[in-house]
């Protein structure tokens, strides 16, 4: 049974794959909220990825989860790079791990802020009572 890898696109993300043939691939998750797009692993290179992390794992649907955030954003780079969703990005990732070990390292004892702009929630916090209009 093939295993499945997905990388959660924002909107910086989802930018930087307009107009490509990934664009159609982008598939909505939680009703929409979020959007992702999902990776096909084959059962050997999964099992290669849960053995590269002490956290990683497979959950019920076969997703491989618990990888740190600086893979994670290895996969997505890999992803544009190669143009693609096949196991090969995986591949790519997975062997370029020894150039991020310094961030899992860093991730292992704090875990990066996000990068999102959150100036709308900033603003309704000056003022935390709302009024309606």
């Amino acid at each position: 049974m093939a295993k499945f890898f997905g990388v959660v696109i924002d909107e910086k993300r989802l930018a930087a794959i307009k107009g490509t043939p990934l664009e159609e691939k982008v598939e909505p998750i939680f009703g929409g909220a979020l959007k992702r797009l999902v990776i096909e692993v084959p059962d050997d290179l999964g099992q290669k990825v849960i053995e590269q992390f002490s956290k990683a794992r497979f959950d019920a649907r076969g997703f491989i989860e618990e990888t740190p955030a600086a893979f994670k954003r290895l996969v997505f780079k890999k992803i544009v790079e190669m143009k693609s969703l096949g196991p090969e990005v995986i591949e790519a990732a997975v062997a370029e791990i020894p150039s991020i070990k310094d961030d899992i390292e860093k991730e292992d004892r704090e875990l990066p802020v996000p990068d999102i702009d959150i100036s709308d929630v900033l603003e309704l916090q000056k003022n935390p009572v709302q009024k309606p209009a």
